[in-house]
């Protein structure tokens, strides 16, 4: 009903387009259902929700900033805790009785306020928690993810990501692979270098090289395959590669080997710091636009406004219309061409034809590119065909005028001329 399409229209910035309101009910438990649900996608609500939400976050920053332990204020803290868990969880009882069974379950992200609503009334219920069970209580920290639920514009990133991670994780394996490859060759090449905690540079010298760990160059880089890996991704991160891993290899007395160490890091830097990296940003903002192509496409066309024109649906491609002419208005009648006899059944057609068309959700995204434009051309042609016909029409009236003209004046000499002919005869006879 109309109260709905408000609702909806009021609130598409937090909510998500799936929650609907609920059936009415007349009677029972869930007699006030549809009207808690209203309220609860009301702007206020959601506002109000995600203020909480953020205040929650902001208090844990501020916790962790001048009382790390939690021993300085501990009740100050504790009664904010309490204060953010009693409205989560009224608010997660007023989502569920809103939207109950179906409609609320059906949604990630009321599972994802599940979980982390009920790992935080958990801390009081059970405050000792063993082991790595007590790391459930760091789940406060991702409280802050709700609000992607409610901001229209974080919702859409998230889903656009996890709609690409398929093809970002395709690029992904690729750079592990790669990376993989020069693991596997730096271990074959650089895991005896500096051995003897010593290495000669180009001018001859002798250099001691240990790292600050105190253990041999090669086998701290390169010694397994699990080092050599951790080298690589920080020669891919560039933190200070050059310096600590390349520079003690490149400054050597043998020229071979300072070219292929050159060629060693640079070639991986180009390959995987340049081209794979770029590859990947390039598929998730591929992603990312499609998605939102998608939506765009796959949108139900909105009838038009108060005072503007109606819009031309797919499906209103017909031929064009010999028998009418568009003449502007003030045109004389002369000039304005007869209708033919099955006009009024045409116009009829006409009209009825030019109401605009819903567009099936399933529709193919280059098939609805091909019919905008289809349609778009064939608007700008019609619209061409009609003004050549008007001035066809005014030109043929014009020429029509002047023929008349002509033929008046052709008349005219000829009577003059007949009467001059009969002047003398009739002076003949009268004499």
């Amino acid at each position: 009903d109309d109260g709905d399409a408000v609702v909806r229209q009021s609130t598409k910035t937090t909510v998500a387009a799936e929650d609907l309101l609920p059936p009415k009910t007349e009677s029972g438990f869930w007699k006030y259902q549809r009207e808690a649900a209203r309220v609860y996608l009301g702007i206020r609500v959601q506002l109000t929700v995600a203020g909480l939400i953020g205040g929650n976050f902001l208090m844990n920053i501020i916790e962790k900033w001048i009382d790390p332990e939690g021993d300085q204020h501990p009740g100050l803290w504790l009664g904010f805790d309490i204060f953010f868990n009693v409205s989560f969880t009224i608010e997660l009882m007023w989502n569920m009785y809103s939207f109950w069974l179906c409609r609320f379950w059906k949604s990630a992200w009321n599972i994802f306020d599940v979980v982390v609503v009920s790992i935080g009334l958990m801390n009081y219920v059970l405050p000792d928690l063993p082991g790595p069970l007590g790391l459930l209580r760091m789940m406060r920290a991702f409280r802050v993810f709700r609000l992607f639920k409610r901001v229209e514009s974080l919702r859409k990133i998230m889903q656009s990501l996890s709609k690409a991670v398929p093809g970002v994780a395709n690029a992904f394996f690729i750079q592990v692979l790669v990376m993989s490859i020069y693991a596997i060759l730096g271990v074959e090449f650089f895991m005896t270098y500096g051995e003897q905690g010593s290495y000669t540079n180009e001018l001859g010298e002798v250099v001691e090289i240990t790292t600050a760990r105190d253990l041999q160059y090669g086998y701290a880089y390169f010694g397994n395959f699990g080092k050599a890996l951790f080298t690589m991704f920080q020669v891919l991160t560039g933190e200070s590669w050059s310096e600590v891993v390349t520079r003690p290899m490149l400054h050597t007395t043998n020229p071979t080997q300072a070219i292929g160490v050159s060629f060693f890091f640079v070639s991986f830097n180009l390959v995987n710091g340049i081209v794979l990296i770029n590859v990947a940003i390039a598929v998730l903002l591929e992603k990312m636009v499609d998605d939102e192509s998608d939506k765009h496409h796959h949108e139900v066309r909105e009838e038009p406004k108060e005072g503007e024109p109606e819009a031309i649906g797919f499906d209103e491609v017909r031929a064009f219309d010999d028998d009418k002419v568009a003449i502007p208005e003030g045109t004389p009648a002369a000039t304005k061409p007869s209708p033919s006899p099955t006009s009024a059944s045409k116009d009829a057609a006409v009209t009825a034809a030019a109401r605009p068309t819903k567009v099936a959700k399933g529709d193919a995204l280059h098939g609805l590119n091909a019919i905008g434009a289809m349609e778009s051309d064939f608007l700008s042609l019609r619209t061409d065909m009609a003004k050549i016909k008007l001035q066809m029409s005014q030109l043929l009236t014009v020429l029509r005028e002047r023929q008349m003209k002509a033929d008046a004046g052709s008349s005219g000499m000829e009577a003059m001329r007949c009467s001059q002919r009969n002047q003398p005869a009739m002076q003949v006879k009268s004499m």
